[in-house]
C-alpha cells in the first residue's frame, strides 16, 4: 500500500480530552452581574422614555379628536339623568292624584323620591389605572432581581446614586480622589510618594472604567485609611454585592414602572390604536364616529323622554283639574277646602299669568344684563331665553312652541337663518345657560311642560333685556316663527302665518296673513281671553313687527294693524278701503266711497298720497246724505247685534 493512501495518526494531544474550562471566580461573577444590570437599568430608562413620550403623543392627538365629543357625551347624559328625575317625580305626582280627594286643611306633602346615585364621568384616557403587582419567580440567588429584605433594602439616596450614568459617576469620583490624593498637598517626601503611588492607581482605575476601586478607594479615604490603594478581593466582592442589590432594586422598580405603564387606560387605548392600524384602520376616527352615534341615540332617547313628559303633563292637568272639581262640591252646605298637590309639589313652579304685574327683581335685573351682553356672544341663549319668555307670556304656547318637536323645528330655522355658529337644538338642550331650565309649571288650570326660565321672577327680565335694540332684533326674529305654517293661497309659499289685528276700536277682527305678500289667510273673532299667538300681540306692536294706523271717526279711534312693508307703502286710497271691507260692508252700511276722504291736519289727502305719520280723520262729504257721528252709531248697533242676533232692527 502507498504512503498517499496511508491516513495519518493522529497526534497523541488529539486522543486526549479537552478539559473544561476553569470555574469564573465569585468576583469575576459579581462583575459581570453588574454590568448585565447597568446595561438593564438603560435600555429600561430608555424603553421608559420612548413609551411616556409615545404614550403623551397619543393622549394629546386622543384628547383633540375627541375631547368635544367626550364632553357632549357628558352633557347628554346629565339631561337624560335630569329627564329621568323629571319622570320619576311626574310619577309620583300622578300616584298621589289618583288617591281618592280628602278634605285636609295640611295634608302631608309626598316625599321626594331619592335621586339616583350619579354615576362616574366617562373615564378620561389620561387616568391611569391601578398599578399592577407582580411576584417574581426566579431561584433564589446571590444575584436575584428580587428585592432584599426590608433591613437591608437600599436608601432613596442610594438608589438615585445607582441610577447615575456611569462615566458621570467615574468622573465624579475621580475629581473626588483627585483632590484628596493629589501629591501637591504632601508635606513630607515620603507623604509626597504615597500620593504618587494612589494618584496613579486611581488614573489606572479611571481609565479602566472600574468604579469598583473608585468607590473603594473613596470609601477607604474617607474612613482615614492611611493606604486605601491596597484592596482585596472579599473587599471587592462585598462591595459590588451592595452595588448587585441596588441595582437589583432599581431595575424591578423600573419594570413596575413599565408594566404600570402599558397597564394604563391610555396604553391599553394607544394598543388597540396600533392593531387597527396594522389592519388599515383609523380608530380615532372609527371612535369618533361611534360616538357621533352615540350622541344622536341619546339625543332621541331625551326627545322621546320629553314627548313622555307632555303626555304626564297632560294627565296631571286632567287630574288635578278632575280632583278639584270634586273637592269643590258643596256637602252639607259647607265647602270643602281643596289641597292642590300640584300647587305644593317642588316638581311643579308657579307660571306668571300677568306679566304686565310684575316687578323686576335684583335677580331679573341681572338676568336682563347678562342677556344684554350674550346678545352678540351667544345668541341662541338669547333665543331660547326669548322662546321661552314667548312660550310662558302667551299662556298657552302659539303653535310653535306647543310641543318639543315644535321648539326643535323653530330653533333650527333660526339657527339656519342668523345663527349658523349656534349649536344645535339637542346639543343646546345640554348645555343651557343656568337661568333656563326643563320643567313643569303651573297656568292657571294646566301644567305644561318645557323649557323655561328657572324661576319665574326672571320672567320680567326679558322686557327690560328687550329695551336695547340688538336684543329686540333678537325678539322680532323669534316672533316671527312662532306661527302655524301654512301654503299662501295667493303667493304660493310655504310661511309661518303673522297674527295681528285688521281693527279694534269698535270692532276687533283677528286675522292670520303671510308675512311675504301680506294676504290674509283667514278672519275670526275671539270670544274669550286671548292666548297663544294672539296674546303676544302687545309685544308684537312694542318691537315693531307690526305697526297700527289709526284713523278717527267720530271721535272714536279706529285701528287698522299692518306688517311695516304694508304701512310704509299704505296709500290714502287704500286705508280707505280698508274701512269700507272691514266696517260698512259687513254690517251693511251704504255709504258711497266717493262720499269718503282723509284727512290730516285739515286737508283732505290725494287718494294716490302716501299715509304719512300723523292724526288721520275720516270726514263724509255732504252728499253722503248723514253725518259721521250717525254712522258710527249705526255701526255700533250692528256690532252689537253680532253678539245678540235676535235683537230687533
Amino acid at each position: 500500500m502507498s504512503s498517499s493512501s496511508t491516513a495519518p495518526l493522529a497526534p497523541e494531544s488529539a486522543l486526549l480530552r479537552v478539559a473544561p474550562p476553569p470555574e469564573e471566580s465569585p468576583l469575576r461573577r459579581a462583575e459581570l452581574r453588574l454590568q448585565e444590570l447597568l446595561a438593564e437599568i438603560d435600555a429600561l430608562d430608555t424603553e421608559l422614555d420612548s413609551l411616556a413620550l409615545e404614550l403623551e403623543r397619543f393622549s394629546r392627538a386622543y384628547e383633540d379628536s375627541l375631547s368635544a365629543s367626550f364632553e357632549e357625551v357628558s352633557r347628554s347624559e346629565r339631561l337624560l339623568r335630569r329627564l329621568r328625575n323629571l319622570q320619576d317625580a311626574a310619577s309620583a305626582l300622578t300616584r298621589l292624584l289618583e288617591q281618592p280627594a280628602l278634605p285636609s286643611a295640611d295634608p302631608r306633602r309626598p316625599s321626594e323620591r331619592s335621586a339616583p346615585p350619579r354615576t362616574s364621568a366617562r373615564q378620561s384616557p389620561e387616568e391611569p389605572s391601578k398599578r399592577a403587582t407582580f411576584d417574581d419567580e426566579e431561584d433564589a440567588d446571590t444575584f436575584d432581581d428580587e428585592e432584599p429584605p426590608e433591613d437591608d433594602s437600599p436608601s432613596e439616596e442610594e438608589l438615585q446614586a445607582e441610577r447615575e450614568d456611569e462615566a458621570v459617576a467615574l468622573k465624579r469620583l475621580h475629581r473626588r480622589l483627585a483632590r484628596l490624593l493629589h501629591p501637591d498637598l504632601a508635606q513630607s517626601d515620603e507623604e509626597r510618594t504615597r500620593l504618587d503611588a494612589l494618584m496613579a492607581r486611581v488614573n489606572v482605575a479611571y481609565e479602566a472604567g472600574d468604579r469598583t476601586t473608585l468607590e473603594l478607594i473613596a470609601a477607604k479615604v474617607g474612613a482615614g485609611d492611611t493606604a486605601p490603594g491596597h484592596l482585596t478581593d472579599d473587599e471587592r466582592l462585598a462591595h459590588l454585592e451592595r452595588r448587585i442589590r441596588i441595582l437589583s432594586t432599581a431595575v424591578h422598580s423600573l419594570r413596575q414602572q413599565r408594566e404600570s405603564l402599558r397597564s394604563t387606560a391610555t396604553a391599553r387605548l394607544h394598543e388597540e390604536a396600533r392593531r387597527r392600524e396594522a389592519e388599515g384602520r383609523d380608530y380615532l376616527a372609527e371612535t369618533r364616529a361611534e360616538m357621533d352615534e352615540e350622541l344622536q341615540g341619546l339625543a332621541q332617547d331625551a326627545r322621546a323622554r320629553m314627548r313622555q313628559l307632555e303626555r304626564a303633563a297632560r294627565t296631571l292637568t286632567s287630574l288635578r283639574n278632575k280632583r278639584m272639581s270634586t273637592l269643590a262640591e258643596n256637602v252639607k252646605g259647607r265647602k270643602l277646602r281643596a289641597f292642590d298637590p300640584v300647587q305644593e309639589s317642588p316638581l311643579v313652579r308657579q307660571g306668571v299669568l300677568r306679566l304686565e304685574r310684575q316687578r323686576a327683581t335684583p335677580a331679573a335685573r341681572e338676568l336682563a344684563r347678562r342677556l344684554e351682553d350674550a346678545v352678540s356672544q351667544e345668541p341662541w341663549q338669547v333665543a331660547l331665553t326669548l322662546m321661552a319668555f314667548f312660550a310662558e307670556a302667551a299662556g298657552r304656547p302659539p303653535p310653535g312652541l306647543d310641543t318639543t318637536e315644535a321648539w326643535a323645528e323653530r330653533y333650527e330655522l333660526l339657527r339656519e337663518l342668523d345663527m349658523p355658529e349656534a349649536p344645535t337644538y339637542d346639543q343646546a338642550l345640554t348645555r343651557l345657560p343656568r337661568h333656563l331650565e326643563l320643567g313643569m309649571r303651573v297656568m292657571k288650570k294646566e301644567v305644561r311642560f318645557g323649557l323655561q326660565l328657572r324661576d319665574a321672577e326672571l320672567l320680567a327680565a326679558v322686557p327690560l333685556a328687550l329695551q336695547r335694540e340688538d336684543v329686540a332684533e333678537r325678539g322680532r326674529s323669534v316672533l316671527a316663527v312662532l306661527g302655524p305654517q301654512e301654503q299662501c293661497k295667493r303667493c304660493g309659499e310655504e310661511v309661518l302665518l303673522q297674527h295681528l289685528l285688521r281693527t279694534r276700536g269698535l270692532d276687533e277682527l283677528n286675522g292670520m296673513l303671510c308675512p311675504l305678500c301680506a294676504h290674509v289667510q283667514k278672519s275670526y273673532w275671539l270670544y274669550s281671553r286671548s292666548e297663544g299667538q294672539e296674546a303676544l300681540l302687545p309685544h308684537a306692536l312694542r318691537l315693531g313687527t307690526l305697526v297700527e294706523q289709526g284713523v278717527r271717526l267720530a271721535g272714536t279711534t279706529l285701528g287698522f294693524q299692518l306688517l311695516p312693508e304694508e304701512r310704509d307703502t299704505l296709500t290714502t286710497a287704500q286705508l280707505l278701503q280698508r274701512f269700507v271691507d272691514l266696517y260698512l260692508q259687513p254690517y251693511g252700511v251704504e255709504l258711497a266711497p266717493a262720499h269718503l276722504r282723509l284727512e290730516q291736519r285739515g286737508k283732505a289727502l290725494e287718494p294716490e298720497a302716501l299715509v304719512t305719520r300723523g292724526a288721520i280723520t275720516l270726514k263724509l262729504a255732504p252728499e253722503a246724505g248723514t253725518s259721521e257721528k250717525e254712522v258710527l252709531e249705526l255701526l255700533r248697533s250692528r256690532i252689537e247685534r253680532r253678539f245678540r242676533p235676535d235683537a230687533s232692527r
